[in-house]
């Protein structure tokens, strides 16, 4: 197995880090966690830059997490040397380890959360298609307002094209897909802003199977880029 290559940005780590991050995000990004232990450091180090800072912040305020990232980033820019990384203290995560290509699909945290037939996907009505090759899970949660469920898509399948209302990420947990950015592989994070238009498809052998969380709702676009 290799290193995932797309990240979650660094709002959403030290979001995470902070505790100031909303739980379903959270949950990916504890997920994503357990692929890449590059991303596993960079929250170590973060969780010791906030545990080491807070007193030193003025007021958050109404400014939110980007007030608070402002203020860390001058905080991070005056240090001259940084710490080394905290002993990581995270919600259970069962890394994965190099070469594991067979098993059960979905690491810990997440494991446990899915109800056992996401496993091993099949199609005994635990998935519900949404246009040809492509599925969306019946299992479904919402946590802060972010709904959480997962998306399946053949190969060369693709998702309709559609435009975001908030944001939307997905975690790569099985195969492969493209969109407009890039192609992603196991561990990988993509993330699609409010505006964002937006189309996918399957780009591997088998199905690629996502970790989906939306926090709001999309519009389906024709073929000339209008609201169906």
């Amino acid at each position: 197995m290799t290193v995932p290559l797309h990240h979650p940005d660094d709002q959403l780590l030290i979001g995470y880090a902070s505790g100031q991050e909303r739980a379903g995000k959270s949950l990916l990004v504890a997920t994503h966690l357990a692929y890449c232990p590059d991303c596993r450091r960079r929250v170590a180090s973060y969780e010791a830059l906030c545990g080491n800072w807070f007193e030193e912040l003025p007021c958050a305020g109404d400014d939110g997490l980007d007030g608070l990232l402002d203020r860390m980033d001058g905080l991070l820019t005056a240090a001259r040397t940084p710490p080394e990384p905290a002993p990581i203290e995270l919600p259970p995560i069962e890394p994965v380890a190099a070469g594991r290509t067979c098993g059960r699909m979905v690491p810990e945290p997440l494991r446990s959360w899915l109800p056992d037939a996401i496993d091993t996907p099949t199609d005994d009505g635990s998935w519900r298609e949404i246009s040809k090759g492509v599925w969306l899970s019946g299992w479904e949660r919402t946590l802060s307002g972010t709904t959480i469920r997962l998306l399946r898509m053949a190969s060369g399948a693709p998702v309709p094209t559609h435009r975001h209302t908030a944001d939307e990420l997905l975690l790569v947990l099985r195969g492969a897909f493209r969109d407009e950015y890039g192609t992603y592989g196991l561990g990988d994070v993509a993330h699609y802003g409010d505006g964002t238009d937006h189309y996918a498809f399957g780009a591997s052998e088998e199905d690629c199977i996502c970790l989906f969380l939306l926090d709001g709702d999309l519009i389906f676009l024709d073929k000339d880029g209008n609201p169906l």
